[in-house]
């Protein structure tokens, strides 16, 4: 990880919040030349102590998304062993009150990929208001734990496994959200199309290679 925030320092780039990018795609503010938008999912305890030091060694800040279920475990549970367990929500707390670290929703209870539904994905035949219901509800949940660990309610969006479709969308976009991210491997070419920063793509950094094989193709 230091190698790469290293390696985008020294290629100019600028790590932004996600609130500069929703604040930009409103016609408020600027962009950097290089803009990249650093995302970290899950919420494990290995960011608390591997990453955010770097982050604020770095001068730099991201985006972390809560699986809500997760938080709620480790909350009851006490583990902060950073090799396996997941940030309890006073830990998140504490990150998001950095200043580095703006906070995610990446569901309550639907990070899935072989359950009753794959994510937070319609099931086919589902009704949309039954899947409304069912999504709103999860939302929720999740959003109201944010709001007490950090003071705010969550504006950003995750999704389970990249699995997207269309009536998530337009419920995240009523529910709040205006940023959402998808697991689409590509560079993001903004042009304030309304609803675009609700698809947006990233790439998923893979272990076992240099920091600039990564980038090379990417910046």
């Amino acid at each position: 990880l230091e190698s790469d925030l290293k390696y985008l320092r020294d290629n100019g780039c600028t790590a932004i919040s996600a609130r500069e990018l929703a604040a930009w795609e409103w016609g408020k503010g600027k962009l950097p030349d290089k803009p990249v938008l650093l995302t970290f999912d899950d919420a494990q305890e290995s960011f608390r102590e591997y990453a955010l030091p770097l982050l604020e060694e770095y001068g730099m800040c991201a985006v972390v998304a809560v699986v809500g279920e997760y938080a709620d475990e480790y909350t009851a549970s006490g583990d902060e062993n950073p090799a396996y367990a997941y940030m309890s929500w006073e830990a998140i707390g504490e990150i998001a009150a950095s200043g580095r670290v703006e906070i995610a929703s990446h569901t309550q209870a639907m990070h899935n990929a072989k359950g009753a539904r794959r994510g937070c994905a319609i099931n086919p035949g589902e009704s949309e208001a039954d899947y409304a219901a069912a999504l709103g509800s999860d939302l929720e949940t999740v959003a109201e734990s944010i709001e007490r660990a950090t003071g705010e309610r969550p504006y950003i969006f995750a999704y389970p496994f990249g699995f997207v479709c269309r009536e998530a969308a337009e419920l995240l976009s009523g529910s709040g959200y205006s940023v959402a991210m998808t697991c689409e491997q590509r560079v993001n070419i903004l042009t304030r199309e309304p609803g675009e920063l609700l698809w947006l793509g990233r790439f998923n950094r893979p272990a076992g290679i240099s920091s600039n094989s990564f980038f090379s193709n990417i910046i």
